[in-house]
C-alpha cells in the first residue's frame, strides 16, 4: 500500500512541476528573466505564493529547468522527423523544416531558446548549448557522416561544420515573425548549405 501512495505522491509532483514550468514558460517569454515574479508564476500555475520554492531554489534554478526542458523538445520533434528519411540531402532538409516548424508550434518556447542564446549571462548560455549537444550531434551523426560516407559531401572534419550549420539555423530561427514564420524557405535554405557541402564532381 505505501508503494502505491508514493506513485501517486510522484505523480502529483510530476504534475505540479509541470504546471509551473508551463506558467513560466508564459511568464518568462513575457517578461523576460529579469522581469518574470516568482509569485506571478505560482499564481498562474493555480498554488499559493511560495510554492515553487517546494520544486524550484530559486528563479534562476527555475530557469535552467526550463532551459533542459526546451532542448529535450526541440531536439525530439527534430531527431525523429530527420530520423524518418534515409538519404542524407533529405535528411538535412527535414532538419532545417522541423527545425523551423517547432520554432512556429512553440512561440513561446522559441522566445525563451533565443533570448537565453543571445543572454549576457553566461551560465544560461552555456546551459543553452550543453542542452542542445544532443542536436550538434544529430546533425553530425546522421547527416554529415553518412554524406561524406556515402561522397556526397565533401570530406572534412564534421564538427566546425555542424558547428556551422547550428548558428545558421538558430541565427534563421531568430528571425521568425511574430507568428513563427521564418523569412527564409527550409527548401532555399537548405539548397544554399549543400552549394558548400556538396562533393565537387
Amino acid at each position: 500500500m505505501p508503494r502505491y501512495k508514493d506513485m501517486e505522491r510522484n505523480q502529483v509532483m510530476n504534475a505540479s512541476r509541470q504546471s509551473l514550468l508551463d506558467a513560466a514558460t508564459a511568464e518568462f517569454a513575457r517578461q523576460g528573466y529579469n522581469g518574470a515574479n516568482i509569485n506571478s508564476i505560482s499564481r498562474a500555475a493555480g498554488f499559493a505564493k511560495g510554492t515553487i520554492y517546494n520544486y524550484f531554489s530559486s528563479k534562476r534554478e527555475l530557469m535552467f529547468s526550463l532551459i533542459d526542458e526546451i532542448a529535450a523538445s526541440h531536439h525530439r520533434f527534430v531527431a525523429e522527423q530527420v530520423g524518418e528519411e534515409d538519404e542524407p540531402v533529405r535528411r538535412l532538409q527535414r532538419f532545417f523544416q522541423a527545425g523551423l516548424e517547432w520554432i512556429a508550434l512553440n512561440l513561446s518556447l522559441g522566445r525563451i531558446m533565443l533570448s537565453m542564446l543571445n543572454s549576457p549571462d553566461v551560465e544560461f548560455k552555456q546551459r543553452m548549448w550543453l542542452g542542445y549537444q544532443h542536436m550538434y550531434q544529430l546533425i553530425i551523426e546522421d547527416i554529415l557522416a553518412p554524406g561524406m560516407a556515402q561522397g556526397i559531401f565533401r570530406h572534412g572534419d564534421p564538427y566546425p561544420t555542424a558547428g556551422l550549420l547550428m548558428m545558421l539555423y538558430l541565427g534563421i530561427g531568430s528571425s521568425v515573425d511574430e507568428e513563427g514564420r521564418s523569412r527564409m524557405d527550409a527548401d532555399w535554405i537548405t539548397e544554399f548549405v549543400l552549394n558548400g557541402l556538396r562533393n565537387a564532381k
